[in-house]
């Protein structure tokens, strides 16, 4: 039996004020150690939200358990572009000291903080300072590890930051930004590819430990579409979903189905307007998604830049459809214990046409992927691999 303790969550977003899965992730974690009596609280950003989106969801009647503090600074969506261009700004920096002094925790647990400063992960206290790298901004200016068509394999920073039309991050060059990652006692690297890339520049101590999703409810709702292929995700360029819409283009036989929003929405709109075999259906809830991908031939992810450890794989294997995924990140750690196969190249969009039109999902046997998800990426299974490093006293 472990000690009942205290935990704060850092993060830039959280649900449903976000925009990705690093900020569900943290939702799920939450809810999970509440769930197990610990005193959870999150911090995060409004502003940062209301940056990056224009439309505003409904504040929740409850947080599940999870007490919630929200950042909402005077300098308004002003405040996370200085904390991410200059590396602090007073109003957060302060709030979140404010919150330790109050508070009193045994953990603060840092997510996707880059539009709340790096000045957080200084130590101010005696608690567990733990940081889970999402992605790989303690390492790259522009988070994506991406650089001129490949994996970074050289940091040549300013000119990738100048190609891109990202803001090079001077803050970066100065003994404070070392000695902030220097202060976080563990890193924990949701795939064996993140661990491996930031052991090469940092010397924290780094453990790999698998992302995980909550069991699906046991009655989803009913869909009205058949025999298709599914994407679901953020409608960015670098999630590779203009080249997917590309490949189906030229396959009118079979049918893709795009879940999803983001900065490209109004142009995939145009894109699939005369092709019928692709349909475009938006943003949707979890219990709507994994319908979605339970009657899927299967669901694919195309993402022309390394993923971590998407949440989407592991959500598809809890209702037993399996993944045809790009084989560059941390994708490949899951998908090559069922078929490597399954992997292409995203940059060989003909490869992926020919795995398409040969797909077989009968060839996947639903129950062994469902119990793949349970006993490695399940609830149970992350919580066990948190008490094999200590999180618990």
């Amino acid at each position: 039996m472990h000690t009942k303790m205290k935990i704060l969550f850092t993060t830039t977003f959280y649900p449903p004020f976000h925009i990705g899965g690093d900020a569900t992730h943290v939702k799920y974690l939450a809810e999970a150690l509440a769930e197990k009596g610990h005193n959870v609280h999150v911090m995060f950003s409004m502003d940062a939200y209301e940056f990056k989106r224009k439309e505003k969801p409904k504040m929740p009647e409850t947080w599940n358990g999870v007490k919630v503090h929200v950042i909402e600074s005077p300098l308004g969506k002003l405040e996370p572009i200085l904390n991410y261009i200059f590396g602090t700004q007073k109003y957060t920096y302060n709030y979140f000291k404010n919150l330790l002094e109050k508070e009193k925790f045994d953990v603060v647990h840092h997510h996707n903080i880059s539009l709340l400063g790096y000045n957080i992960l200084k130590k101010i206290g005696t608690y567990r300072n733990i940081y889970t790298a999402h992605d790989c901004w303690l390492i790259c200016h522009k988070h994506d590890y991406f650089k001129f068509g490949k994996i970074c394999d050289k940091r040549t920073c300013f000119s990738c930051t100048l190609a891109n039309g990202k803001p090079y991050l001077f803050h970066r060059l100065g003994n404070n930004f070392k000695t902030a990652i220097d202060d976080v006692d563990l890193i924990i690297a949701p795939s064996k590819f993140m661990k491996n890339e930031l052991t090469k520049y940092l010397k924290n101590k780094i453990k790999a430990i698998y992302n995980f999703v909550p069991y699906p409810a046991k009655r989803l709702p009913p869909i009205n579409h058949k025999n298709y292929f599914l994407f679901v995700g953020n409608l960015v360029r670098n999630k590779g979903i203009l080249e997917l819409i590309d490949v189906f283009k030229k396959i009118p036989e079979e049918n893709l189905l795009i879940v999803g929003k983001g900065d490209l929405d109004f142009k995939i709109k145009k894109i699939i307007e005369e092709h019928n075999n692709i349909k475009f259906l938006g943003w949707k809830a979890r219990e709507e998604v994994l319908a979605y991908m339970k009657n899927a031939k299967a669901l694919i992810l195309p993402s022309l830049a390394p993923e971590t450890m998407p949440l989407i794989i592991i959500e598809a294997l809890s209702v037993g459809t399996v993944v045809i995924g790009s084989n560059i990140g941390g994708v490949g750690e899951i998908l090559k214990k069922i078929d490597t196969e399954l992997l292409f190249n995203p940059i060989n969009k003909n490869v992926l046409r020919k795995k398409i039109l040969a797909f077989n999902e009968t060839k996947y046997n639903k129950n062994k992927l469902i119990n793949l998800y349970k006993e490695n990426y399940s609830t149970k299974a992350y919580l066990k691999e948190l008490r094999k490093i200590g999180y618990f006293k």
